[in-house]
């Protein structure tokens, strides 16, 4: 019942829509596709190379408006390749955040000046998003194939986080040096190297880590550096997830962050 209602609510709008843009534009005119295939062909092409050309428009747009925020200057912005998606304001966040990392790595700035960012350093900024995409298409589409018992476990799934999308390492991480060598020592270093703790029983890792701390203390900063360190998948499972009155060994689950092996 639920999915026939929406999908009628779903008819109504589009409905509405269409009568709203009716009454905007009540002069239409309809223009055919060329019936000839070479035709046909030249016109998907051109428009195929106006959206690339658009794109690319918006995207020197949206980094100049960016760098320009942040004081910053970059000169021939418009080389930069970016014609196949348009940038949302995360990824040009990302693109000048990497860019000026790249560019105090290989170059000594002049304090003194306005800063001034090189094109090759966004271009590396660039090549790392994009291939941070590509890794995380990867990733979506290995989780589609996860076979799943029930409903339940697949909405867990959109909760399951690649280590490469954390974006959360030990040294964003200020202080706690005794609880980060710590975390080392119990789970990154079994996880990388389980050969060493395979043979005996006091060798064995250890089969869980409790963090425990009043909010703002870095427990959910932790458990992510974990996941990037170690390689291993991030799972936050709040509240919001398990309010069904799900009920695992008689024990009430209120939140909990869990690792996931390569």
């Amino acid at each position: 019942m639920q999915g026939s209602s929406g999908s009628k609510l779903q008819e109504r709008n589009n409905d509405y829509s269409i009568k709203h843009l009716t009454k905007l534009f009540p002069n239409r005119i309809y223009i055919e596709p060329p019936k000839d295939k070479a035709q046909l062909s030249y016109l998907n092409q051109q428009i195929r190379l106006d959206a690339e050309s658009l794109r690319a428009k918006a995207n020197v747009l949206s980094i100049r408006k960016f760098l320009t925020q942040c004081e910053i200057e970059c000169h021939d912005v418009e080389e930069l390749p970016i014609t196949d998606r348009l940038l949302t304001h995360v990824d040009v966040d990302k693109v000048v955040g990497y860019g000026i990392s790249y560019h105090l790595e290989h170059d000594k700035p002049n304090m003194d000046a306005k800063p001034v960012l090189p094109t090759e350093s966004l271009k590396h900024g660039l090549e790392r998003i994009q291939s941070e995409s590509m890794a995380s298409s990867s990733s979506k589409k290995a989780l589609k194939d996860v076979v799943t018992e029930n409903e339940f476990e697949r909405s867990l799934l959109s909760n399951v986080i690649a280590p490469h999308e954390i974006g959360v390492t030990f040294d964003d991480i200020g202080a706690l040096e005794c609880v980060k060598d710590t975390l080392k020592e119990l789970i990154i270093t079994p996880l990388k190297r389980p050969e060493l703790f395979s043979k005996g029983q006091l060798l064995k890792p250890a089969k869980g880590i409790l963090l425990f701390g009043p909010p703002g203390t870095g427990k959910t900063m932790l458990a992510k550096a974990v996941a990037t360190e170690s390689g291993a998948s991030f799972m936050n499972v709040s509240m919001s997830s398990i309010a069904s009155k799900v009920v695992w060994g008689r024990r009430e689950i209120c939140k909990g962050h869990f690792l996931f092996g390569k």
